[in-house]
């Protein structure tokens, strides 16, 4: 079981499956998210995903291919919901407060990665988004 919470804490939830396809985003919609780049995610299902504190206040944002869900409190990003896969969420690492937390795997959208931004580290790059089913949060 993982746990994550916002800054404030008004928002903390529980994801009940493994964290699978970690990754660094790039893009520019992630970037504007995170306030920084890259982002770092990791895949759930959706219906593992369960919201522990009751009223919490989650505000969602229509982003184009999803929706980007943060705490309408503190403003952190708690979690992105897919269009194209709605059966899998996209979780932020850096809200992840204790569980199994996997390391990222990969680079995504380096093509749109700010001037910048350097990467230091031999993981794979790619351009765009890899080919594998997993939530796009371009």
């Amino acid at each position: 079981m993982i746990h994550g919470s916002c800054m404030c804490g008004s928002i903390q939830f529980t994801i009940e499956c493994e964290l699978r396809s970690a990754r660094y985003c790039h893009c520019t919609r992630c970037t504007k998210f995170a306030g920084t780049s890259p982002a770092t995610w990791a895949m759930a299902e959706s219906s593992s995903l369960f919201v522990d504190a009751p009223g919490a206040s989650v505000t969602k944002f229509d982003s184009g291919r999803g929706r980007r869900c943060f705490c309408a409190n503190c403003g952190s990003p708690v979690w992105f919901e897919s269009i194209e896969y709605p059966e899998i969420v996209a979780i932020p690492l850096g809200v992840l407060d204790e569980g199994v937390i996997p390391s990222p795997e990969m680079h995504i959208w380096t093509a749109s990665k700010p001037d910048w931004c350097t990467i230091n580290d031999d993981l794979p790059q790619y351009e765009t988004d890899p080919a594998r089913p997993a939530a796009r949060t371009d």
